[in-house]
């Protein structure tokens, strides 16, 4: 079983991750799948429908020539449109939600040294998904604020070359300071204000092992999306390249290609985003029980509780 309480720095942090997914990997994305599988299905299903209706009103208009073409499509649809839209972005948030809370969930019974499999992970999630809506909904009104400011001001820094640099540090720090307020939120009972100032002196009491993991996390799932989605782009422009005369002599053709690979780009990009978020937000969570650790010595206080149970 994978030790969730132990005292890490920047090569542990980001080692630990990997040996993470290595022990417990085929376990926590077979209950992740089974929990949010069906869920992310019919998301992109959703997606799809939604680019394949707005590209071929616009196909449609261009082939007809007139500009009014794709806003009474739109208007004779918009029951449609409406409708996969609400779905759209009930979908997101609910997916989003239990994305959010699915490792947190099973970092928590990690740490509580309990069986782990989907009964177990849906009832604790059951436990910790109002806190995490709620958490969220604060967010808007806390935090969205506070990052717009900051943003703005790492936008002025740019502009004098010292804002580059500076991002790279603001935003691996500003990510991992809400992502370990959110840990320490739904993870115990604390208010929303006193989980900020948590996760701050978290950050503060660790800063540089805690941006260095951070930002090779997601330089890495950054990577490998960019990866996967930019497969397809290749295999559309090389046909265009090979095959230049078809283009010209079925330009209709040409652009209901280009549409199936961008709805196809979307849907996988959609797909490994949600899915790799789980290496970023696992990746939080061993900074944070790591943090727990420094602080409070939770694992060498039970092996002194074993101890006194086996001389019992």
């Amino acid at each position: 079983m994978f030790q969730v309480y132990k005292k890490r720095d920047f090569s542990q942090l980001v080692g630990d991750t990997f040996s993470f997914f290595k022990i417990e990997g085929k376990n926590y994305y077979k209950n992740y799948f089974i929990i949010n599988g069906g869920l992310l299905l019919v998301l992109v299903v959703a997606i799809y429908f939604l680019i394949r209706f707005f590209f071929e009103g616009t196909i449609s208009a261009a082939r007809v020539g007139d500009n009014q073409f794709l806003a009474e499509s739109l208007y004779s649809n918009l029951g449609i449109f409406i409708t996969i839209g609400l779905l759209l972005t009930v979908l997101i948030i609910v997916v989003s939600l239990i994305n959010y809370t699915y490792p947190v969930s099973y970092l928590s019974l990690l740490a509580e040294q309990k069986e782990i499999n989907t009964s177990s992970i849906i009832q604790k999630l059951k436990s910790k998904i109002s806190r995490s809506l709620l958490f969220f909904l604060f967010s808007i009104f806390i935090l969205f604020p506070i990052m717009l400011i900051i943003m703005g001001i790492m936008f002025v820094l740019m502009m004098i070359i010292i804002g580059i640099p500076l991002l790279l540090i603001v935003i691996p720090a500003v990510s991992s300071w809400i992502s370990l307020s959110y840990y320490h939120y739904i993870s115990t009972e604390s208010g929303y204000t006193e989980a900020l100032g948590k996760g701050y002196d978290m950050l503060r009491n660790n800063f540089w092992p805690i941006i260095g993991s951070t930002f090779v996390m997601y330089m890495i799932v950054q990577v490998v999306v960019s990866i996967v989605t930019f497969i397809p782009y290749i295999f559309v422009m090389g046909s265009f390249f090979v095959n230049p005369e078809g283009v010209q002599n079925d330009p209709e053709e040409a652009i209901s290609l280009v549409t199936l690979m961008l709805s196809i780009v979307m849907i996988v990009s959609i797909l490994f985003n949600y899915t790799l978020q789980n290496i970023i937000l696992i990746n939080q969570g061993i900074i944070y029980y790591s943090a727990a650790e420094k602080e409070e010595n939770i694992s060498i206080n039970r092996e002194i509780d074993t101890i006194g149970q086996n001389e019992e």
